[in-house]
């Protein structure tokens, strides 16, 4: 997300695979876009690969997919057909709550401060409160302003300001300032331990995204810091600080050795892959879906396992229009679904070579039916977007009753998952209801 004060300039949906950009261009093709779009629109983009090639971010994915798996088998077990909405899960058996838990911990404050200095940082345990066989506590990193507020440092910010930072680097004719907080927050927490460190935007880059490689960054984060301050660890260039993580080695079985950060990113890359393809079991017209999903798998890969300076390389080009790193990416798995200031308008550049029908599309529709769950959102927003597609079936029960609409010949993308997960027939409530 950018906020450029009080002005919303764009957002990515974590998880999800969809941004906005705030611009009235109807053509959001990369190269036709004005400068400060472009740039906009390369800020999110970075949100999605955070997404896609970190280990928070794959994190975050499969715990939305264990929420929605445990929701669907929690509705199949009741008796009659309406079930409520928001839906409560009341206890933790698959570690569902649990984990959800964990992420809004370690995820840190997500509010906007136009400024803030810090004052000291304070390394404490937040309390878990849900019985389990793991853990009571996870550690958490507090900032005390020296307008003595309280700021919980997390992951929000380091991606923030992760993207902010390449930003500047990418693109400095089209950068816009935003909010020191979360936008500078890494940077300030570096220069709290380090001056010379955080004077370097390089090492703060290679530093936020590798925490992102840990399921709790804020505290990767201040661990790493907290060394270079005590003369414990040392890096000579940004490189460094990759090397450093990738040489964290541990045995694989066999006498294959592997860093531990490489063992855990291709596990949770595994989960993440098996997570997205079991949405969509068993149809064939889903063929261009799942190749998407497989692209993102070999992009992820190739990144991480063979091209470790990738965001070092993808820094160190000022042009957004000649930055070969961005159109790799872009050229391998294309973006996220992406909307401007138009209701229903959407938008996608397609990954190279792709010659299929809908793919990302698809995620947006398994986002509607999880506000359904969660939010108790009984329209689903695609709407607009349908009623400006081809061969589309939008009417009134898109407002207020989508999960009906599996009754139809043409199954539109909500009520084809909706009737794939075997919904047909069960209706959300806002009361609660007893046959």
């Amino acid at each position: 997300m950018i906020m450029l004060y009080d002005v919303l300039l764009g957002y990515y949906v974590p998880s999800f695979f969809e941004m906005h950009i705030d611009t009235d261009a109807d053509d959001l093709t990369i190269n036709k876009l004005s400068i400060r779009d472009i740039t906009i629109l390369f800020h999110e983009y970075i949100h999605f690969l955070q997404d896609i090639t970190t280990f928070y971010g794959l994190n975050g994915i499969y715990v939305h997919s264990e929420y929605l798996h445990s929701v669907v088998n929690r509705i199949y077990k009741i008796d009659e057909p309406f079930f409520r909405v928001p839906f409560k899960i009341e206890d933790n058996n698959d570690n569902v709550i649990l984990n959800k838990k964990i992420v809004a911990i370690t995820l840190g404050d997500t509010s906007s401060l136009t400024r803030f200095e810090i004052k000291t940082i304070i390394e404490s345990n937040a309390p878990l409160l849900i019985k389990n066989d793991y853990m009571d506590e996870i550690p958490e990193v507090m900032i005390q302003t020296k307008q003595d507020d309280y700021i919980s440092f997390g992951a929000k910010a380091i991606m923030e300001n992760m993207a902010d930072l390449l930003e500047r680097l990418c693109s400095p004719r089209g950068y816009q300032k935003s909010h020191e907080y979360p936008y500078y927050a890494a940077e300030k927490v570096a220069a709290y331990y380090s001056t010379d460190f955080a004077s370097n935007p390089l090492y703060v880059l290679a530093l936020c995204d590798m925490s992102l490689q840990s399921s709790n960054p804020g505290a990767c984060y201040v661990r790493i810091l907290k060394g270079i301050k005590n003369g414990d660890i040392q890096f000579t260039k940004p490189e460094d600080i990759y090397d450093y993580f990738y040489k964290q080695i541990g045995e694989m079985g066999d006498g294959i050795t592997k860093s531990y950060f490489l063992q855990s990113f291709m596990r949770m890359l595994s989960l993440v892959q098996a997570s997205l393809k079991s949405y969509f079991v068993g149809l064939p017209q889903m063929e261009s879906y799942y190749e998407w999903i497989d692209s993102i798998i070999t992009f992820s890969i190739d990144w991480r396992e063979n091209d470790r300076y990738f965001l070092l390389k993808m820094a160190s080009c000022n042009e957004l229009s000649k930055n070969g790193c961005w159109g790799k990416a872009i050229h391998d798995i294309g973006t996220p679904l992406m909307s401007n200031n138009h209701v229903g308008h959407f938008f996608k550049v397609p990954r190279n070579n792709y010659k299929g029908d809908m793919d990302v599309e698809y995620i947006k529709a398994i986002n509607e039916v999880r506000k359904v769950f969660e939010e108790e959102s009984f329209s689903c927003s695609m709407y607009e977007w349908c009623k400006n597609s081809k061969d589309s079936t939008p009417n009134a029960l898109c407002t207020f009753a989508p999960w009906r609409k599996y009754r139809e010949q043409r199954l539109c993308p909500f009520a084809l998952v909706w009737k794939h997960w075997h919904l047909a027939g069960r209706i959300p409530s806002s009361i609660d209801i007893t046959l």
